[in-house]
């Protein structure tokens, strides 16, 4: 008896420790504007993410050599749920060169429960299949904004815009998939010209 609570005393205090180093973190984060690298930690911490009325955790660290948009939104922002039929789009057409991450931050008022509702069969989510981060901190602290929609566009782990949804266009994401793959090509031709020949 003393041994499981012994193991449930060590379980939870390993479980607060990370939680506590996940939270410094997050607080040691600046915000990031054009030409800026991500920091190590927006690729391998993860979020709540949902999918579906799925909650689950993920992270951007399988995600470095595609084009990711960071789309912040809000269930009551029109303007951004306007444009999730284009994203999906694109999502499906550039599979390996693209990553829409859909982020839904604290201060929004939508929580994950009430996102969690308007995925079920009669929500206005029900017909969505792009997963989407909720009760988001990390991706604000980087990104700090006041309006939404407001999109994030990396290239290599930079940042390379930072707009409104007027620049959200078929024929944008189309541009900076193309320049993402340039950008990966050159990447690689480096990498090999680099690497010692035997």
């Amino acid at each position: 008896m003393k041994k499981n609570i012994y193991c449930v005393l060590l379980l939870l205090c390993s479980m607060c420790t990370g939680l506590w180093a996940q939270g410094k973190r997050v607080d040691s984060i600046a915000p990031l504007y054009v030409g800026a690298k991500l920091p190590r930690a927006l690729f391998t911490l993860e979020s709540k993410v949902l999918k579906g009325r799925q909650l689950s955790s993920s992270s951007l660290s399988r995600d470095f050599n595609k084009l990711i948009i960071i789309d912040f939104w809000a269930s009551w922002c029109g303007s951004c749920l306007k444009k999730f039929p284009l994203l999906e789009k694109m999502q499906e057409k550039y599979p390996y060169d693209l990553k829409v991450l859909l982020v839904n931050s604290l201060g929004t008022g939508d929580t994950a429960t009430s996102l969690i509702a308007k995925a079920g069969p009669d929500g206005a989510f029900a017909e969505m299949t792009l997963p989407f981060v909720v009760e988001d901190e990390l991706f604000l602290k980087a990104f700090p904004h006041r309006a939404i929609p407001h999109y994030v566009w990396v290239i290599g782990g930079e940042v390379e815009g930072i707009t409104s949804s007027d620049f959200l266009t078929e024929e944008n994401v189309v541009m900076m998939v193309e320049r993402n793959r340039k950008h990966v090509q050159t990447v690689s031709k480096l990498k090999r010209f680099k690497e010692p020949k035997d």
